[in-house]
């Protein structure tokens, strides 16, 4: 038997199958079930009628043997494409009257997991930890999720979920004997509320509890146990925990962690070096050098080294680095500070900088799609270069990382990412996700605990499957009296053990403890135990004082100085500051050096960030800002850029200084040069906080509302509001009322916009006709958008047009929009939609508001757009408004799905869904987002994705247009699955009374008709459909009177063969490709259609559902051929190759010359996407 080693199966969590780490399509949910029941048995036999009661139970079709048999042979075809009809049977295979699964014991993930628990017993702890580690990792969710209420999963089910328990208590238990107590007690706490009946989790936990020097806790978690047991069992503590409460009552040395080698032998392999102050951490050491050698054979890896301060973070992150350098990888460096904070992509520049220094090689690095990054760098942009958005910024960003990584395997380490300014942080984030096919590695420290990072860092970083975290856990008791012995010489036993419980075997507090026993002359004997225990209580911020204090007062002044104005600062800044002379600064940083204050190098920085936090938090509050405002003035004479004096400013006092407020004002502006938004906001919002003059209190506010536009709307619209009530000029007025309303449409209640437009209306003079106009669209478009009732934002004459400023194009825009609602005059929508697009003039001034809503126009009056989206899509990836490249993809992909190109559709709008969740939308935006999704995947017949799209787009406001969309595409999904009871529920009076006459744009006529006809009320239906085919009569798209006639011709039976065939015939010649051949196979069905030509109309159907990936209509193709005595080949293995628009661009660009790289650049693509899809039309590397 020659079973394939690249395929894998994952039951832990949803049923998956993947081909070399390709997924693999399992086809619909009986099909997987008939493989989840052969996984289940795990290599035996299962009888075929067995595996059909499973499958059916009392709902088994006419012919469940041919049923499955079928089932069995789909399934053989996918998890083996590539193989003879002969060895598909070596997966599954027919043995006897049954299949079994015939796959080696490493390919399913629940027989992966149940070995490696078996397999911990007999293990070291260190050894056990990591297996049952790596084996708790292959769990996805609960095992078999989709079966779980089956019956016949439940025993397994329960019997993994058991399983995974006990291998969850073995890894805690583990963790307690490398010394973990202290970290483990919320662990374990935890585990116990989960299932407070297990004995084993309470014996875990009151070891836990008396290891970390907390006995009385250990005592009265037995209390709750033995009384919880009672109330709920009736019955006491079994003998483990009886036994362990005498022991803890005693204080029994068998309770202490056992004593472990620092390092142990490893058969057959040399013991592992570590360097002199690198102890316990060959775990981790391992896992880095295994990423680095990954990385010398030019694979991508990220590395996220977290936990409490002190820990030994940077410690790892230099090793690192240490083992790049060995493999000859380039290293780029940056440590976060919380005062640079609010730098513009501070870590960024601190990171790549060092690889721009050289003029000869700026042009090369930041050229072609890397020169958005120019921005962020001081000197690079040239003084005539445009502000660059955000996108922009991260897209030349990455393509300078793609540059460098092309000269030499890369390494980016950021140390203290939590302190990260949120610009660099959204680059490293965005550059994970992509680094496929890249010798890039990033490996970050983080401060587990901070403020805000949950969201922000983990959320991106550290819960991706592609990041490797590392968590180092506490110093073992060796290795605590491995330091012993360094500074105090060899310790007995008892002082090394008081040493190591004191510090909890953090190594920053040890070293602190250990110095200030030096200083204070210790011995490391039994009698200076409580000497031990009298110092080590003290956190490490009282310890660094004490010691501060003990050294001269200028010491301490320099140390203050050097801890205000940030790591890195110079000698005559600190001099000054401080009110001292250079020469007598210098000594002061020698003695904080020898001190272990300072760190021994250049640029001048603490040993570790808690050492400056408690100089720093030392300082009174009020001498806190008045030492940052004397900084800011001294940098500000000392010509520092306006961000490094804003970063004092930030921290001092409120004067209300023009000057300050212009400094602040001029550091926003670098920031948004850079693209650095977030930092932008801050320095704002400090500007607002000096109280100044009203005219420039409107300009600041100004500039922070246009900011807040791109991250928080709703602060944004309140800014810009304040901003129009203080200016007195009028133009201005209008230019910003117009601003407000764009920012209400997407961030305010329905209704604000409409009600403020209007207003700004009534105040506008005469004289600001283009300002009028726009402000006149604008209304509109919000309350059609909104749905309110027309008489707020539609009342008396329609405009005129007039001019060819902005404000015209914009209200050409909402004209036509207009015009296609009412649906009677569709060449004047497409002369107005032109007007509105000509020169691409309102793809400068609109925010991807209503030059989306001219193209969607065109694209319902199936008038041509050209290469409108290729430009669109160009021109926001330029000025790099993420909000403009998310929304060019989600209308792009809606264009795609009417065209029937549904594998770019979807793409397009995954792309558009990555970015929305960037931008941070979930209201109306998202809706839109969610509804073309889940209508592309209806099309594509995968309904079971489209029903998780579904589930999770319940939880977005369904409200506005949006919202309307998302019903309709709803009831489309549910018809698809034969409910037209749900499919009608969904059709709600607000989703069928929109105002919209036009069914090109709401839709919800047929959908209603179809659940109508599910429901037997034949004559209503055939109604509708009527009244719709009528109404698209009058609008004359073909593309959408097509699929209308189809749908009357299918209701009426016999008569309707005149409307089918009308409907092929307007459809053909048309972009609707799929909406084509479900009419052919409509059409093909009807009774007085000769063979002949149904099987003709059958198979071009058949040719275009399979090249369009329409599956759902392939499929019906196939079942009328096969009605009708004919048996093409399975879409599956025959047909045409499927090649989408993506995919044919990329060739073409390839086949013109063009190397990966520049095809990804074209194309705004990944260099590894370009690379996969060339290696899978090519069926090799490029």
């Amino acid at each position: 038997m020659d079973l394939d080693p690249m395929l894998s199966l994952r039951v832990l969590g949803e049923l998956t199958a993947a081909r070399d780490g390709a997924p693999v399509d399992l086809g619909g949910r009986r099909q997987r079930a008939v493989l989840a029941a052969l996984v289940i048995h795990r290599g035996q036999v299962v009888a075929a009628d067995r595996l059909a009661d499973l499958v059916w139970g009392d709902r088994a079709p006419a012919n469940p043997a041919g049923a499955l048999q079928a089932y069995v042979s789909h399934l053989r075809r996918r998890l083996q494409p590539e193989a003879g009809a002969r060895r598909r049977g070596d997966v599954i295979a027919r043995a006897g009257n049954g299949y079994q699964l015939r796959l080696p014991p490493d390919a399913v993930d629940a027989w992966s997991f149940e070995r490696a628990v078996d397999s911990t017993p007999g293990l070291s702890a260190a050894e056990s930890a990591r297996v049952l580690e790596d084996a708790l990792r292959l769990w996805r969710g609960p095992a078999y999720a989709e079966y779980a209420s089956e019956s016949w999963v439940e025993s397994e089910v329960a019997r993994l979920d058991e399983l995974r328990a006990v291998a969850r208590e073995r890894l805690l238990e583990a963790r307690l004997h490398l010394g973990d107590a202290a970290l483990l007690v919320g662990d374990l706490e935890a585990l116990v509320a989960e299932d407070p009946l297990r004995e084993e989790r309470w014996r875990l936990l009151v070891l836990a509890l008396y290891r970390a020097q907390r006995q009385a806790d250990a005592l009265a978690a037995l209390r709750r146990a033995r009384g919880l047991l009672a109330d709920e069992l009736g019955v006491d503590p079994g003998p483990a925990l009886r036994e362990l409460e005498a022991e803890v009552l005693a204080q029994s040395p068998t309770l202490d962690a056992p004593r472990a080698p620092l390092s142990a032998p490893v058969d057959g392999a040399p013991i592992p070096r570590e360097p002199t102050d690198l102890v316990d951490r060959v775990r981790e050491t391992a896992t880095l050098r295994r990423l680095v050698d990954g990385l010398a054979a030019g694979g991508p890896g990220c590395a996220l080294i977290e936990g409490p301060a002190g820990i030994g973070k940077t410690r790892l992150l230099a090793e690192a680095v240490r083992l790049a350098d060995l493999a000859g990888a380039r290293v780029l460096a940056a440590r976060a500070s919380e005062l640079e904070r609010s730098y513009g992509f501070g870590v960024v520049r601190q990171l790549f900088e060092p690889a721009l220094r050289d003029p000869d090689r700026q042009d090369v690095l930041l050229g072609a799609a890397a020169g958005g990054a120019r921005a962020v760098f001081d000197g690079l942009a040239g003084t005539d270069s445009p502000s660059h958005g955000n996108f922009a910024v991260l897209h030349g960003l990455y393509w300078l990382t793609v540059n460098l990584a092309g000269e030499a395997p890369l390494v980016l380490t950021v140390d203290d990412a939590q302190w990260c300014d949120a610009a660099s942080l959204r680059f490293l984030a965005y550059l994970v996700r992509r680094l496929e096919g890249l010798p890039v590695l990033v490996v970050m420290t983080v401060r587990s605990g901070e403020e805000g990072l949950e969201e922000s860092l983990h959320g991106e970083l550290a819960h991706d499957p592609f990041v490797t975290v590392l968590r180092p856990r506490p110093l073992s008791a060796e290795a605590a009296g491995a330091l012993v012995s360094e500074v105090l010489g060899e310790g007995a036993d008892s002082f090394v053990r008081a040493c190591h419980r004191m510090t909890s075997g953090n190594p920053l507090l040890l070293r602190q403890l250990l110095r200030a026993l030096e200083e204070e002359g210790v011995q490391p004997d039994v009698s200076h135990v409580d000497t031990v225990r009298a110092v080590g209580s003290r956190a490490v911020s009282s310890l660094v004082m004490l010691r501060l204090r003990r050294m001269p007062p200028a010491v301490t002044a320099i140390a203050r100085a050097v801890a205000v104005l940030g790591e890195e600062a110079l000698l005559p800044a600190i001099a000054e500051l401080a009110a001292l002379g250079e020469p007598e600064t210098a000594a002061a940083l020698d003695t904080l050096t020898r001190g272990e204050i300072l760190a021994d190098w250049l640029p001048l920085t603490f040993v570790h960030p808690l050492v400056r936090d408690a100089v720093y938090g030392d300082l009174p509050a009020a001498d806190r800002a008045l030492l940052h405002e004397r900084a800011a003035r001294l940098l500000r004479e000392q010509a520092a850029a306006p961000e490094v004096v804003a970063a004092h400013l930030l921290l001092a006092p409120r004067r209300g200084s023009r000057e300050t407020v212009d400094t602040l004002r001029a550091a926003a502006r670098t920031a948004m040069a850079r693209g650095a938004s977030d930092s932008a906001v801050v320095l704002l919002r400090r500007a607002l906080d000096e109280p100044v003059q009203p005219d420039a209190r409107a300009q600041v506010l100004i500039e922070l509302g246009l900011v807040e536009t791109l991250l928080d709307g709703p602060a944004g619209a309140a800014h810009l509001t304040e901003a129009y009530e203080l200016l007195a000029d009028p133009a201005e007025r209008a230019r910003v009322a117009m601003l407000v309303v764009r920012t209400h449409v997407f961030a305010s209640a329905p209704g604000v916009a409409t009600q403020f437009a209007v207003a700004a209306e009534q105040v506008l003079p005469e004289g600001l006709d283009d300002e009028r106009q726009g402000l006149v669209a604008l209304r509109r478009m919000s309350g059609y958008m909104h749905r309110l009732p027309p008489e707020s934002y539609r009342a008396g004459p329609t405009p005129e047009v007039s001019g060819s400023g902005d404000g015209a194009r914009m209200l050409a825009a909402t004209l036509c929009y207009e015009v296609l609602r009412d649906g009677e005059d569709r060449a004047r929508a497409i002369e107005l939609a032109r007007f509105a697009l000509e020169d691409d003039r309102l793809l400068e001034v609109d925010n991807g508001l209503l030059w989306i809503v001219a193209a969607n126009v065109l694209l319902l009056a199936d008038a041509d757009l050209g290469d409108f989206w290729d430009r669109a899509l160009a021109r926001a990836h330029a000025t790099g408004g993420l909000f403009s490249v998310l929304s060019v993809n989600l209308w792009r992909g809606y264009t795609q799905l009417r065209h029937g190109q549904l594998e770019d559709a979807f793409q397009s709008l995954a792309d558009g869904t990555e970015q929305l969740q960037m931008w941070g939308a979930s209201g109306i935006t998202a809706t839109y987002a969610a509804a073309f999704t889940l209508a592309v995947q209806v099309e594509q017949g995968d309904l079971d994705g489209a029903t998780e799209t579904l589930t999770a787009a319940r939880r977005l406001p369904w409200v506005g247009e949006g919202g309307r969309l998302l019903a309709e595409s709803a009831a489309r999904l549910f018809l698809a699955q034969g409910c037209p009871a749900e499919a009608l529920g969904g059709l709600t009076e607000d989703v069928v009374r929109p105002g919209i006459a036009n069914p090109a744009w709401a839709g919800w006529r047929g959908l209603k008709a179809g659940a109508m006809a599910g429901l037997g009320r034949m004559e209503e239906a055939v109604e509708l459909a009527a009244d719709e085919v009528a109404l698209l009569r009058r609008w004359g798209a073909p593309t959408s009177l097509g699929p209308a006639l189809r749908l009357l011709g299918s209701l009426r039976g016999r008569s309707g063969v005149t409307d089918l065939r009308e409907a092929v015939e307007v459809l053909t010649g048309t972009t609707a490709a799929v909406e084509l051949a479900r009419a052919q196979v409509a059409l093909a069905r009807h009774p007085e259609v000769a063979d002949g030509e149904a099987v003709t109309l059958l198979r071009a159907a058949l040719s275009t559902a399979q090249a369009c990936g329409a599956r759902g209509v392939a499929r019906d193709a196939l079942d009328e051929l096969a009605v009708r005595g004919h048996r093409p080949e399975d879409p599956a293995t025959g047909g045409p190759v499927r090649v989408s628009a993506r995919e044919r661009r990329v060739l073409d660009l390839s086949a013109a010359g063009l190397d990966v790289n520049e095809v990804a650049q074209a194309l705004f693509l990944t260099p590894g996407t370009v690379r996969a899809l060339l290696e899978a039309a090519s069926g090799g590397p490029p």
